[in-house]
């Protein structure tokens, strides 16, 4: 199926949707030289979950062994961070720390958002349950190659900036996962 194709399907589908009263995240449907960001990046309460379950599902976080990258995409996710922290430090924040526990997250939601480019997992769950005890706001974005790219990207979208400078959140990770076709999708998450 072609990609114009494909696009006036995507856009007829959800034209009925919201014709129907339903509610929608708008994905940028303008062709664009590199990238593409959501709206809104996804952010949760502070607490743990109202039914006291902390969530952390050991099947799915064996996706984090599906990450697929280069050492092109490393050494931008590495960049990503230090870029992000010069911003903070700038703004007079403190700079965030690298978190392993949110690496193996952020490496799971790279792989997932190459597959349903959305803050809601593929099995329909919410972003944050890979690990509960870790996550507290999440960015993606796909297409960009290099760390300041996709941070430009995040600075230019309020919600997302709104993370990257949210002087409560102390932790950070970065993962790059590289498709088939050779597409990047980035997952950046937080913690505190």
């Amino acid at each position: 199926m072609s990609k114009s194709k494909l696009t006036k399907i995507v856009l007829c589908a959800v034209l009925v949707f919201a014709l129907a009263g339903g509610s929608i995240a708008y994905f940028g449907t303008r062709a664009k030289t590199e990238g593409s960001l959501t709206d809104q990046a996804a952010v949760r309460d502070a607490g743990i979950p109202a039914d006291g379950i902390v969530y952390i599902e050991p099947d799915l976080v064996g996706l984090a062994d599906a990450l697929s990258g280069n050492a092109d995409s490393q050494a931008a996710a590495k960049a990503a961070f230090d870029i992000v922290n010069a911003k903070r430090q700038e703004a007079g924040l403190a700079a965030l720390t690298w978190n392993t526990g949110l690496e193996q997250a952020a490496a799971v939601r790279a792989v997932e958002a190459s597959q349903s480019f959305s803050h809601t997992r593929p099995d329909g769950s919410e972003w944050w349950t890979v690990n509960s005890n870790l996550m507290y706001a999440e960015n993606l974005a796909k297409g960009y190659t290099t760390g300041d790219s996709v941070v430009t990207a995040w600075m230019n979208s309020p919600t997302h900036k709104a993370n990257l400078m949210d002087g409560e959140l102390r932790s950070m990770a970065l993962a790059v996962h590289i498709n088939g076709n050779g597409g990047w999708t980035w997952a950046q998450e937080f913690g505190y």
